[in-house]
């Protein structure tokens, strides 16, 4: 049979019953003791929609009253967690995780939560962004105000750029200095051996450095330390003053080429003068508290975040492994944004900064995390007008993917400052300079910020998702809330005279960025 012989039938048929539904007595029709009916045509063009069943089919009044909160906490506890994975799924703050995995930071947060038994370090890589002690002294007030710790953590036995947190001093006034980043001319002949930091001091007889806090008020954690410690390529005696009082630095660990000294300070202190002779490289110094977090400002002016493997490993990971390194932030990319040109070099670059994290990766005790930050937005004259750069954000996007491929967290900070051209705004709010590369104190200020926040969003999340919070509903039953008398951390050397609440009323110019947490 022909397909347009089938099709006429069917239409055929169709009709028929059409007619037949129009025709047909809406009342029926009665055939002895049977009423046979028929759907009207309008019934069947247009059929009534069922009504759905309710979700809840349960009345509340066949409940007890616990099994009515313990329904209405199921709902808010689902509503609660949707609205923190639509965050970390849409918001532009938010971190990339690796493999889209919100568990990535648990063991940093478990390290958090029990630094004030177990110190623990924050180590904050980066290039000029950093200097001065600006992003990082927001960070690290935040996490010592809120888990304990003091000090400002790791320091070079010479400062060539002032900070907001310390003032230092070292004699003779001619010490060598040796960098793996910057000038060729400064690095060390024939040798890996720069520590930590990527640079030394070379030290041949007595040398003298000395340290007093700054910003006592701004950063009452940072500015008060308990316990110093040296790190040197070789052998050395060293004692610290402090006042009339001088105490030997002792406890010798490690072996060439690392060594550590170590002398507590029988309470905090705001000043102290290290004595150190010897011939050695000195890595750097740590001025910490005896517990809690401790976290570590590195800035590498002009450096784009491919020199971790030429630092020597035997200065380099015993450092992060004797002194419980949880976190490294690595903030690089800035520098590289005027010089690519293209796919190819935005590639090559990609895979340069892939073989560092590998080979950090390699050093670090087992569960550190790590969390890049790519670039800000970044402005050039294009037509005569300041716009972003035009491959800054396809380097945004491979750096990303750089992260995700390595097995690490990513910080959009071009998104999360605004995106494209945004750099002119912050410009314009005086939160960056008229480079259109740097920001200005206040704008370092409020990166520092929302940065914290953004951790602590999923520091919340994550004590959420483990149950560490006793949730409860709040007098009316429709918000769901933290019972916080029965989920407070004990701190370590917490400071007199700080409240819980002084990191939000110490910057009066600090904002909460718009779609932040």
């Amino acid at each position: 049979m022909k397909i347009g012989t089938i099709v006429c039938f069917i239409f055929s048929v169709i009709g028929l019953l059409a007619l037949v539904a129009y025709f047909f007595p809406q009342e029926g029709v009665a055939l002895g003791g049977t009423e046979l009916r028929f759907p009207s045509l309008a019934e069947v063009l247009a059929p009534q929609e069922e009504e759905a069943a309710p979700v809840d089919t349960i009345p509340e009044d066949t409940l007890t009253t616990e099994e009515l909160m313990q329904m209405r906490m199921d709902a808010l506890k689902a509503e609660k967690e949707s609205e923190f994975i639509t965050y970390c799924q849409t918001n532009p703050a938010r971190i990339y995780m690796p493999g889209d995995s919100v568990a990535y930071f648990d063991p940093f947060f478990d390290g958090l939560e029990t630094a004030g038994e177990r110190p623990m370090r924050i180590l904050h890589y980066g290039d000029s962004q950093l200097e001065g002690d600006r992003i990082t002294s927001v960070l690290r007030e935040a996490f010592q105000e809120r888990f304990g710790g003091s000090g400002v953590g790791l320091v070079p036995a010479i400062q060539t750029v002032p900070t907001y947190t310390l003032s230092q001093t070292a004699m003779p006034a001619d010490l060598t200095r040796h960098l793996v980043y910057g000038p060729q001319s400064m690095r060390l002949e024939d040798r890996s051996d720069y520590g930590p930091m990527g640079q030394c001091a070379t030290i041949d007889g007595t040398a003298t450095f000395v340290f007093t806090t700054r910003m006592r008020d701004t950063y009452p954690h940072a500015s008060r330390f308990a316990r110093i410690t040296l790190m040197s390529g070789s052998p050395v005696d060293a004692c610290v003053t402090i006042g009339n009082d001088t105490l030997p630095l002792g406890g010798m660990q490690g072996s060439e080429p690392f060594y550590c000294y170590t002398a507590r300070l029988g309470g905090t202190r705001t000043t102290a003068t290290l004595t150190v002779n010897g011939k050695a490289e000195i890595y750097g110094i740590l001025l910490d508290g005896t517990g809690g977090v401790s976290v570590d400002n590195v800035p590498m002016r002009g450096c784009s975040g491919t020199i971790f493997t030429s630092i020597s490993q035997a200065t380099l990971a015993p450092f992060l492994r004797q002194q419980n390194v949880r976190l490294v932030i690595l903030q690089y990319g800035g520098n590289s944004v005027p010089y690519l040109k293209d796919e190819k070099g935005i590639a090559a670059y990609a895979r340069a900064l892939k073989r560092q994290i590998e080979y950090l990766k390699k050093l670090v005790p087992a569960g550190t995390r790590f969390l890049f930050i790519g670039p800000s937005d970044m402005s050039t004259s294009v037509d005569g007008n300041m716009q972003t750069y035009p491959l800054l954000p396809r380097i945004v996007e491979a750096l990303k993917q750089a992260a995700n491929e390595s097995g690490i967290a990513y910080w959009d900070l071009y998104a999360a400052m605004g995106g494209r051209n945004s750099m002119v705004k912050w410009v314009d709010s005086q939160l960056a300079g008229t480079d259109y590369v740097h920001f200005t104190p206040k704008g370092a200020r409020h990166v520092g910020k929302m940065l914290y926040e953004t951790l602590e969003f999923y520091h919340r999340f994550y004590r959420f998702r483990t149950g560490k919070d006793r949730l409860k509903l709040n007098a009316d039953s429709t918000e769901l809330v933290i019972d916080t008398a029965a989920t407070e951390i004990t701190h370590a050397n917490p400071p007199a005279g700080t409240g819980a609440d002084s990191m939000h009323t110490r910057h009066p110019d600090s904002v909460t960025p718009s779609g932040h947490p």
